[in-house]
């Protein structure tokens, strides 16, 4: 996405203000194209339920798959499951294997 803004010094705290909000609204539409489709779940109105388990978005995809999915945004990974236990013991298999490598180092 191309942004056409003009951002010219200013002098007041306002327009400060203002010059800050329109530099980070660039950034974000700069970055916009290096973003798939995951990265988009916290934007997207269509996942009204869901919780968090050991820092996973965890919900159940009732419209499309009918299976329990999980998101972890800081590794970007994904985890479908067929219930709602299936997919915490996959998470905490993942969790527990992260937390004794970074024990191990």
């Amino acid at each position: 996405m191309k942004s056409n803004l003009s951002l010219e010094p200013k002098t007041t705290a306002n327009d400060l203000d203002a010059c800050i909000a329109i530099a980070w609204l660039d950034l974000v539409a700069a970055t916009e194209d290096d973003l798939d489709g995951d990265d988009w779940l916290a934007l997207c109105g269509d996942i009204d339920e869901g919780e968090i388990y050991r820092e996973w978005f965890i919900w159940y995809d009732e419209e499309v798959s009918q299976e329990w999915e999980a998101y972890d945004i800081a590794t970007n990974q994904r985890i479908v499951a067929s219930d709602s236990t299936e997919l915490k013991a996959r998470i905490d298999l993942l969790e527990d294997g992260i937390n004794s490598q970074a024990k191990a180092s």
